[in-house]
């Protein structure tokens, strides 16, 4: 199945809408961090209990609390969980407090939503492990960047593997002790890009910028960022476009979350962190995240959270991956047998969109006659069609049958 899902036009009119919150992101520059580290799966070494050990305190409503592989570390390595300045979600909270609601009749979400079993397809990446290092605004970006790119290819077999490392060490810098903001992460995702995973493997401890050889040939950029606030509006874009990052501010009670959805309980405040939605549901009232702590934590390394809770939904940073197009290389063998018409003619000169059906025929030269294709087109039917599901070379092969024509056109090619 081919499911084209870009940037919807509900989406365009959310950015239309929120595009004054643009206009506030220099002021953001200062709250940047200063830092680098890595990634890896389950890289702590803390085994995971193969059944959760309750904990005494105050019985969570809806959630279950219980030892966890997050719960049982030191509250150094803890701290390094939490890698977005406190500063960043204020920020977010005043943006989400000057945003004009959209109409109502204006949405047209379904009341669930969940790209992790989306048609009955898995649209999103595994579960990863930041390790004791503030990078989760890396993790997040490029979590949600993998699911764009899936979506926009129509591919939930893509299955990329972008590099955290590069984002967070060329992108941010020494972090790990420090974190990063989203915005300076979305920027680097767009006007640098992100290499992939084996061309620089994450570890949790501050590196240099230092990818792989010949890196810039192995990058993916995201076209744009946008940024959207609201609940209904957050909705409203997962169901056009896709996950998103998202920002949320972490108690020590959800080091302990192993299942349910989430409502914060007891404990201090632990900081601010970096997580991708990539679902909801209104019969619940809760968002589906995907978190960056290894699958030993919560449900697999997902939770879920009810609306409303702990800022997660004031503002999203909604990477925006353009669709792809492709272009249909069309030669004549020999060269001055003829030519090849195309309708529409922009797949030939240009670029056309995926599942474009272009019709090519094959014109032959004083002299010659048409033989048959090759390459992506085939058989001798002219003229034949194809569809653009991906860049396409094809061939219009002609046979010279005139003997009695003068060699005058020719003489040219033979001379070169």
């Amino acid at each position: 199945m081919k499911t084209k899902l870009g940037v919807g036009s509900a989406l365009c009119l959310l950015m239309l809408v929120l595009s004054s919150t643009r206009l506030e992101l220099p002021v953001l520059a200062s709250l940047q961090g200063e830092g680098r580290q890595g990634r890896g799966q389950d890289v702590l070494g803390v085994s995971i209990l193969p059944a959760p050990t309750p904990l005494v305190g105050p019985e969570p409503e809806g959630w279950t609390a219980a030892q966890t592989s997050v719960s049982v570390l030191s509250q150094e390595d803890r701290s390094g969980l939490c890698g977005v300045p406190l500063a960043v979600i204020e920020w977010e909270e005043e943006q989400a407090s000057q945003q004009p609601p959209m109409l109502s009749a204006s949405y047209t979400y379904p009341p669930a939503l969940d790209w992790r079993n989306y048609g009955g397809m898995n649209w999103t990446t595994p579960i990863r492990h930041q390790g004791s290092c503030a990078s989760c605004p890396a993790f997040a970006t490029v979590a949600a960047i993998e699911s764009r790119l899936e979506i926009a290819e129509g591919d939930p077999g893509l299955n990329p593997n972008l590099s955290e490392a590069h984002l967070f060490y060329c992108g941010c810098g020494a972090c790990c002790g420090s974190g990063a903001g989203p915005i300076s992460l979305m920027e680097f995702a767009r006007d640098t890009g992100i290499a992939d995973e084996g061309c620089f493997p994450y570890t949790a401890l501050n590196q240099a910028c230092s990818p792989c050889q010949g890196w810039q040939n192995r990058v993916t950029k995201i076209s744009d960022w946008a940024g959207v606030t609201g609940v209904e509006n957050m909705k409203q874009t997962l169901a056009d476009a896709g996950p998103f990052e998202a920002s949320m501010i972490v108690y020590s009670d959800f080091y302990d979350y192993s299942g349910g959805v989430y409502r914060h309980t007891y404990g201090s405040l632990e900081g601010g962190h970096a997580v991708t939605i990539v679902g909801y549901n209104d019969y619940g009232g809760y968002w589906i995240v995907k978190n960056s702590w290894g699958t030993g934590w919560g449900e697999n390394g997902w939770f879920r959270i009810a609306y409303g809770q702990c800022s997660i939904d004031n503002y999203a940073y909604v990477p925006l991956v353009a669709e792809p197009s492709y272009h249909v290389s069309a030669s004549a063998s020999p060269h001055e047998g003829g030519v090849i018409a195309a309708e529409p003619p922009d797949c030939v000169s240009d670029t056309c969109d995926p599942e474009t059906v272009v019709e090519l025929a094959a014109v032959p030269s004083n002299g010659y006659e048409f033989s048959g294709w090759s390459g992506d087109a085939s058989g001798s039917e002219n003229p034949t069609s194809i569809v653009v599901d991906t860049n396409k070379d094809v061939t219009a092969h002609f046979i010279f049958r005139c003997d009695e024509c003068t060699p005058q056109a020719f003489l040219p090619i033979v001379i070169r």
